[in-house]
């Protein structure tokens, strides 16, 4: 575990490994029933002993993947959090992200899970990604589809403040992406 988790940049927002800095911003932004109901391990309420917890499994490298602090370029002001991280759930590397609600609809999660697209398949060996979202989560749902991922079934997870829930399973192959990649250069 502890992967090197270097800085992503984009139009406009940077990914960056966490700090002890973003623990009280993390805390009232994650604090959120909307944003807990829709992930797998954020519970509600989120306290500031839940950001210190997180924040400090990731300095300890304790994740088995990249999970970065997304930022905005501009002011560099916490926004949310996002993660490409191995699960056995998903039997390789999934993505995953959310935003603080302020954020929401303004492309920010478009961009970073592009990002973390690029990332999985420039730094790792792996064939294919994965995401997982709520069946009634609009919103992830489009981001998803947006970076080019395939719908391969329904299931059921378990989240820390919704407990049993369907989801929907998406993967995106290197072939794929690197297809969607010539494309946008041509296009």
């Amino acid at each position: 575990m502890g992967y090197d988790t270097p800085v992503l940049l984009t139009e406009r927002l940077v990914l960056r490994p966490p700090h002890e800095d973003d623990v009280e911003e993390l805390a009232k932004i994650a604090n959120n029933r909307q944003i807990a109901e829709m992930t797998s391990r954020m519970p509600f309420p989120y306290r500031l002993s839940d950001a210190e917890a997180f924040v400090g499994s990731c300095l300890r490298g304790e994740h088995d993947g990249y999970v970065y602090a997304i930022t905005l370029a501009d002011t560099g002001h916490l926004i949310g959090f996002c993660g490409l991280e191995k699960r056995t759930r998903s039997a390789g590397f999934e993505i995953g992200f959310w935003l603080g609600e302020d954020y929401w609809g303004a492309g920010y999660a478009t961009e970073a899970a592009n990002a973390l697209v690029d990332q999985a398949f420039r730094s790792t060996d792996a064939e294919q990604i994965h995401a997982v979202c709520r069946t009634v989560n609009p919103r992830s749902r489009n981001v998803i589809r947006k970076c080019g991922f395939t719908f391969v079934g329904k299931d059921e997870i378990d989240s820390v403040a919704a407990g049993r829930v369907p989801v929907e399973r998406y993967t995106l192959s290197r072939p794929a992406w690197l297809e969607r990649k010539t494309e946008r250069r041509r296009g």
